[in-house]
């Protein structure tokens, strides 16, 4: 189970989606330069909210290496 999170907040003219993009993620693991990789979207209504996490959710709370690792352990 990876550490990935998707928060929503409310702000005054509609939504903030907040998720740390997978991209700067593996881009930080690979280099020794260190980017945020926390990311913060404005969407004005739930649709266009459901519509990017439609497209975009199971990207953005992909399992992480290790973690993968220490589950495959636990089953053997």
């Amino acid at each position: 189970m990876g550490d990935s999170s998707v928060s929503i907040k409310r702000a005054v003219n509609g939504y903030v989606v907040c998720f740390s993009d997978p991209e700067i993620v593996a881009s930080n693991r690979k280099n020794d330069k260190y980017e945020s990789a926390d990311v913060e979207m404005v969407f004005n209504d739930v649709d266009a909210v459901l519509k990017f996490l439609g497209k975009n959710l199971e990207k953005l709370v992909q399992e992480d290496e290790y973690d993968s690792a220490f589950v495959k352990a636990l089953k053997e």
